[in-house]
């Protein structure tokens, strides 16, 4: 169909809706904030705030431009081919099964086909139809950097796959950049004061237990022989949780020794675990930030998938690792992290936190140095406790 034969807006003037008419939180919100009170003219009831049809539409259609493009404007028109050669949609197709919008008091269609004449029954398709959604396009790029450092290149791989004029064709080096800048525009680094207190767990032989800093602090270097979630082999990092509860399911020993120990100076942590809410589709938000959100909280929830502790574990805990790495050296506004706010993977309710801190970062935990300047220590033990699981 020829979208010059579509019928134009309507324009419903004088006409009020009510906040029951809709089943979005945000257009509920959007309505009440007009503060009126007066019949419905679509469900006919008196029992809610109303808001003029005309504003209502209007919004919804100014939400429907930011997330979908029109078919004259980005797709290729063929009459002998049967029209335009990509999906489209029509405005009351897009917005009940492509938006999926609730009306629950419309059982006649009357709200619907209101919407649908005042907005106009246009051609929608996707917002670029040569390019992926942004949060798309990230997670894509995320896949493709997991394939190259895992089965194409461990070191050394940073521009590798990258073409310069296609947004959805990163190369590792930009995608991180463009994560970080991502990061920084969401504001999910924060400065912890001193005081924070982690717990960290280390399994024991039966009738061993270990009290110690450096017993329960991070391993030395040549004895860092087991791949993390944020670290390889060789790297010693500290790992913390909120309670006892988190290490101790996590090393899944049967006899653990438990360290309660606490920062002495302020650190600046990557909160992956608390972000933003996803902004609704009717919301204010900005397209960009919308789909930031998203894909922030989809990739917080790819870095926490669980690994089997098996032949694969070195493999599959390598992009994770990488990503570590180039946290740990990014520039953020404000300067470097100290470490990353990630959820257990485990399923448990809480937080971890991987510390960028080695056993010359806690007080006690290796012996001063023989030559240069001392360490900064910044982590001390504080208590420890022994805890029998199989009890």
């Amino acid at each position: 169909m020829d979208p010059e034969c579509f019928p134009q807006p309507s324009g419903q003037s004088n006409q009020r809706v009510c906040v029951h008419c809709f089943g979005d939180a945000d257009l509920i919100d959007r309505i009440e904030s007009y503060d009126e009170q007066s019949d419905c003219d679509f469900c006919g009831e008196e029992d809610a705030p109303t808001a003029p049809f005309d504003d209502i539409a209007a919004h919804i259609k100014e939400r429907l431009e930011t997330f979908y493009g029109k078919a004259a404007d980005q797709l290729p028109y063929e009459s002998r081919e049967g029209g335009y050669q990509g999906s489209w949609s029509d405005t009351h197709d897009l917005l009940v099964e492509d938006v999926g919008l609730d009306l629950p008091r419309d059982h006649s269609g009357e709200l619907l086909e209101a919407l649908v004449d005042e907005i106009g029954d246009d051609a929608w398709c996707e917002y670029d139809w040569l390019s992926l959604e942004p949060d798309e396009s990230w997670r894509s790029s995320w896949e493709v950097f997991c394939e190259v450092v895992k089965h194409g290149r461990r070191f050394f791989f940073h521009e590798v796959g990258g073409r310069e004029h296609h947004p959805d064709d990163r190369s590792p080096a930009h995608f991180f950049r463009e994560l970080g800048a991502l990061i920084d525009a969401q504001g999910l680094i924060q400065t912890v004061q001193p005081g924070l207190r982690l717990f960290r767990a280390r399994v024991c032989d039966p009738g061993q237990h270990f009290e110690s800093a450096a017993d329960l602090g991070p391993p030395p270097a040549n004895r860092a022989l087991q791949s993390n979630r944020m670290n390889p082999p060789g790297i010693p990092m500290f790992y913390g949780a909120e309670s006892t509860e988190l290490p101790t399911v996590e090393t899944r020993g049967q006899q653990v020794s438990v360290g309660l120990f606490e920062t002495t100076r302020p650190i600046r942590v990557l909160d992956l675990a608390h972000l933003p809410p996803v902004p609704g589709f009717f919301s204010e938000a900005p397209r960009l930030e919308l789909f930031t959100v998203a894909f922030l909280t989809q990739f917080s929830e790819l870095i926490i998938l669980p690994v089997d502790r098996d032949d694969r574990t070195q493999l599959d805990y390598i992009p994770t690792q990488v990503f570590t790495e180039f946290l740990r050296d990014y520039e953020f506004d404000g300067g470097k992290i100290d470490g990353i706010k990630y959820r257990s993977a485990t399923g448990i309710a809480g937080c971890n936190t991987v510390l960028f801190a080695t056993a010359d970062n806690v007080v006690g935990g290796s012996p001063p140095p023989q030559w240069g300047p001392p360490p900064s220590r910044w982590l001390r033990l504080m208590e420890a406790q022994h805890i029998d699981v199989s009890a």
